[in-house]
């Protein structure tokens, strides 16, 4: 009888170390599953092309500047126009072929979405703009989200909400930064990053001035960094500092470029070291 009991203990204990080893067999692959796909689609990346889905998407990236906060990015077939300006704001009237139109917030200089008639806005705050939208969505292959963030450095009290928008081809991401108000956080920073093109905002009084964007520049390191909303001709009677203020307080020797209001990146074309492009605005009404 006890010979028995041993038996059938030992057949239980038997049962147990086989269910175990059955469900560690099961779910081992799927660790390594995501390594297989980064692989894979390392290997898809060619020639500047990613493919998601059933999409092969161009990685390469054509940006426009209209001046101020507003661009124009092209990926592939899909054409995003970022932050709009009103014609009022002195720049002229925008008049693009667009397929979306992003708004960072739902102030005059940034969310005129008739600039694109017919294309659809995807708006990173409410309609009252008085709380965020979440948006996290893939258009023509590009992963876009949007970061909550605030306009001013006193948690909105001063101007409200922000949303950093951010544009992922797979092997490049660019963020435009709206007109965001204070310094990042670390998780904040974490979300955003890495970073390959950076749209910041230099000019003060309603965003970040120069200290501030040189310190989130220093603390992202992108590749390349587009400076946006400062004083012009167009805005020389608001109270935003010009382009040079932010050259005062430079921290570090940083390689500067002139370029056209058109340019074309892909990551083979990045810089190795940093450098800041200042793009010449194509102002509406006028060939470029």
């Amino acid at each position: 009888m006890l010979k028995q009991k041993y038996f059938w203990l030992l057949i239980v204990i038997l049962l147990v170390f086989w269910g175990g080893y059955r469900l560690h067999t099961e779910r081992e692959p799927a660790a390594p599953r995501d390594g297989q796909q980064e692989a894979v689609r390392e290997q898809r990346e060619l020639g500047g092309l990613v493919e998601r889905g059933d999409e092969i998407v161009d990685s390469e990236l054509k940006l426009k500047y209209f001046g101020h906060a507003a661009f124009l990015l092209e990926v592939g077939e899909a054409r995003f126009l970022m932050d709009p300006y009103d014609p009022n704001c002195g720049y002229g009237k925008l008049e693009v072929d667009a397929d979306y139109i992003t708004v960072s917030h739902e102030h005059m200089d940034h969310n005129y979405v008739a600039a694109a008639p017919g294309a659809k806005a995807i708006r990173g705050l409410s309609a009252d703009g008085l709380g965020w939208e979440e948006v996290s969505l893939t258009l023509g292959g590009v992963e876009i989200f949007t970061l909550p963030v605030y306009h001013d450095d006193a948690a909105g009290k001063l101007r409200g909400r922000n949303a950093i928008f951010v544009f992922d081809t797979g092997d490049m991401r660019l963020v435009h930064l709206g007109d965001l108000g204070h310094l990042l956080s670390p998780e904040q920073l974490e979300r955003l990053m890495p970073v390959d093109v950076l749209l910041i905002p230099v000019g003060g009084h309603f965003t970040i001035a120069g200290p501030e964007a040189w310190e989130i520049i220093d603390a992202m390191q992108p590749a390349l960094v587009v400076p946006m909303h400062y004083r012009t001709d167009a805005t020389r009677n608001w109270p935003i500092a010009p382009l040079e203020d932010f050259f005062k307080v430079m921290d570090g020797e940083v390689v500067q470029k002139q370029k056209d209001s058109n340019i074309t990146i892909s990551s083979d074309t990045l810089p190795q070291e940093m450098e800041i492009w200042i793009m010449k605005a194509a102002l509406p009404g006028r060939n470029e």
